[in-house]
């Protein structure tokens, strides 16, 4: 498996990968061009203002020497600032410190307490300034990276500074900044009732995010506790990180974890952001069993997670600034990275492997919309990065969990282990679909020698066979104890009989093996030239009626209709009257099979009704249709029409068998007429 095929394989789906991301983030992006906002002189402040109101009132400064001082932006003498270069607010990875100016006017009649808000939760240096119209200076938030988050004048996770402005005044606000990050930080304006507003939303959604990562986390070690698997560490590291980073991002952690730490603060992005792809290729590692099953994986895992921690111990003293923006480009590398291990592992073991995929696919998207907006400036419109990250990183941790309990589901049986009649009654049902299918691969066999009447059988057998599946599958899971065990005898005597008839015309049919056997759950497989009862004759002791045979017939394949998102329906307009049971069986079945098979959507209706002549059984449905040459033509055997081809799997046996079938017992199947939607097939009983 690590061959160089497999290696050039991997290594085109991991391109195909990188450019899907790259059209996912353009896509994703609203306009960020480089042309400089106009002045749009002070913002009249009639209520809060967001951020697309504030920024074209923005002016600004870069000072690389970091010699400006607020006194420089008092007076005639002030320096001159620019209209913002974009949109927003967004200077890059610069060493410079920042200087934004913001003039304003209250124009409500009542309003004089308001809040400068920067949703952002901590900055190795900000200041924010108030400059009235007479050039007196109040300082409403002053900070660096040894200040506590005691220093902050609002005790809230990100930056807010009350300012007052009475009706009519007009003031200056000057920020000043410098981060170790991108110099990204858009700035709002909020009264105290809109602020409270904010926070009250804010809070709810990272409480929900905190409880719901706590949970999984501490599933995760009750797991690892208890079934000492070492995925579960990992695991349990991953969703640790995820909750500190998302914590760190929102300053709940600066809030509530370290408050009087803000040197560790200002790198804690650093150290959880690496946490996140170490434990993540770790988790890959582990729980993709590389070493064992893929070794070359192995090794790009193993890379990358040694990439994040030699980055961390070169960088973290010489040029934090250059770390954090290379980690910026490692969260994509190493998305990317572990999403490939899964498509490589998935080649061969989907099914251990699909919850780990679903969640680096979930996790793809944030990744994407990060990285777009920290490395290249690339605003996503439709949702914030935080806000994508969390819902991204929920999935995903969501899904490594999933991922982790499916495999290891096996190891402990679950609190609600199904009752032992139900167990019982499962064993015996499957034991008899096993000898179904043991018959059904000798009849299958046959069919080669016993030509088109042979292929008839195949072809009957087939779509119950798969209904069955359906049906026994639904039980097996436990999605279904209420399944009306009845149900399944009709189809399976149905079967049982077809198989037998088969097994009783070939030469010493009359002492096959499979004639010796006998079906569990009560009922008896009788020798191939002794077809057994329909499970409805079989607890009755008489053959069903027209009733009798329509129910068994759409039970048998409701599964498979609602496994197509189909109503299947049966109306009997008609009472009840004898009628030869095997036969009709066989011929509505291939009517609903066929029905259901070329039905995309919408319903299938089987009818009984009573005519001048006669019973009539009609199926109709709201496929392409079946009339005129086109009815006729299917009738032919081995004949199938174009428009059909490419819609379902089939041999052209369908109504052709029907056909032979309705002519062997006197009946006549003819196709309804002035029908302008589906098709409708009538067979006259008379």
């Amino acid at each position: 498996m690590a061959g160089r095929g497999g290696v050039g394989i991997a290594a085109a789906e991991f391109i195909r990968l990188a450019w899907m991301v790259l059209a996912l983030a353009c896509a994703a992006a609203s306009g960020t061009g480089p042309a400089a906002a106009a002045d749009a002189g002070p913002l009249v402040l009639t209520g809060p203002a967001d951020g697309e109101t504030v920024n074209p009132h923005l002016r600004y400064r870069l000072d690389p020497g970091w010699t400006l001082s607020v006194a420089d932006f008092v007076g005639p003498a002030a320096v001159e600032m620019m209209p913002l270069p974009g949109p927003r607010p967004d200077f890059g990875y610069t060493n410079a410190k920042v200087w934004l100016r913001l003039d304003v006017v209250n124009a409500t009649d009542g309003l004089d307490e308001w809040r400068l808000f920067m949703p952002v939760s901590f900055l190795q240096r900000l200041a924010i300034y108030r400059i009235g119209s007479d050039g007196a200076v109040a300082t409403l938030f002053d900070i660096d990276e040894e200040s506590p988050f005691s220093a902050r004048p609002v005790d809230y996770p990100h930056i807010v500074a009350p300012f007052l402005l009475a009706p009519g005044e007009r003031a200056t606000l000057l920020v000043s900044y410098y981060s170790l990050g991108a110099a990204r930080h858009p700035v709002l304006i909020d009264t105290p009732e809109s602020f409270a507003s904010r926070a009250g939303v804010s809070t709810a959604k990272n409480y929900a995010f905190y409880g719901m990562m706590l949970v999984m986390t501490a599933l995760a070690a009750v797991a690892l506790v208890i079934l000492r698997q070492a995925v579960f560490a990992a695991y349990a590291a991953y969703t640790s990180c995820i909750f500190l980073y998302i914590a760190h991002a929102d300053g709940m952690a600066f809030q509530y974890l370290w408050p009087d730490f803000p040197a560790f603060n200002s790198m804690a992005a650093t150290v959880t952001g690496s946490g996140l792809m170490v434990f993540g290729g770790v988790f890959a590692m582990s729980f993709l069993q590389t070493r064992r099953h893929h070794p070359i994986m192995h090794r790009v895992l193993l890379g990358v997670v040694l990439s994040v921690l030699a980055l961390d111990v070169v960088l973290w003293s010489i040029d934090p600034k250059l770390l954090n923006r290379l980690l910026v480009y490692m969260i994509l590398v190493s998305v990317l990275s572990f999403l490939a291990a899964g498509l490589v592992a998935a080649r061969t073991r989907f099914r251990e492997v699909r919850f780990y995929l679903f969640a680096w696919l979930a996790s793809l998207i944030p990744a994407s919309l990060f990285t777009a907006r920290f490395a290249f400036g690339i605003e996503a419109a439709f949702i914030t990065p935080y806000d994508a990250i969390r819902l991204g990183l929920i999935f995903d941790a969501l899904m490594m969990g999933l991922a982790i309990f499916d495999r290891y589901n096996h190891l402990r049986q679950t609190a609600m282990e199904e009752t032992l009649a139900h167990a019982q009654r499962n064993l015996a049902l499957g034991q008899r679909l096993a000898l179904l299918e043991e018959s059904y691969a000798e009849v299958s066999t046959q069919a080669r020698q016993r030509e088109e009447s042979v292929k008839d059988t195949v072809h009957d057998l087939r779509q119950p066979m798969h209904a069955l599946r359906l049906s026994l599958r639904q039980i097996f899971a436990g999605g279904n104890k209420t399944t009306d065990v009845g149900q399944i005898e009709s189809a399976l005597g149905y079967m049982e009989r077809l198989v037998a008839d088969r097994l009783a015309d070939r030469p010493g049919g009359a002492t096959s093996a499979a004639g010796a056997r006998s079906a569990p759950g009560g009922g008896a497989m009788v020798p191939p030239d002794s077809a057994p009862p329909p499970a409805s004759e079989a607890a009755t002791g008489t053959e069903p009626g027209l009733h009798g045979v329509l129910k068994g017939v759409v039970d048998m394949f409701a599964p498979e209709a609602a496994e197509k998102g189909l109503d299947l329906r049966l109306v009997l307009a008609a009472p009840d009257a004898p009628a030869a049971a095997y036969p009709l069986m066989r011929v509505a079945a291939n009517l609903v099979s066929n029905a259901i098979k070329y039905t995309r959507q919408g319903r299938v209706v089987v009818g009984l009704r009573r005519g001048a002549s006669g019973y009539f059984v009609e199926v109709h449905d709201t496929g392409p249709g079946l009339a005129g040459d086109a009815f006729e033509r299917a009738l032919l055997r081995n004949q199938r029409l174009e428009r059909d081809v490419d819609a379902a799997e089939g041999s052209g046996l369908g109504l052709a068998v029907v056909k032979e079938v309705a002519d062997a017992n006197g009946w006549r199947l003819s196709a309804c007429a002035g029908r302008r939607t589906g098709a409708s097939l009538r067979l006259d009983l008379s």
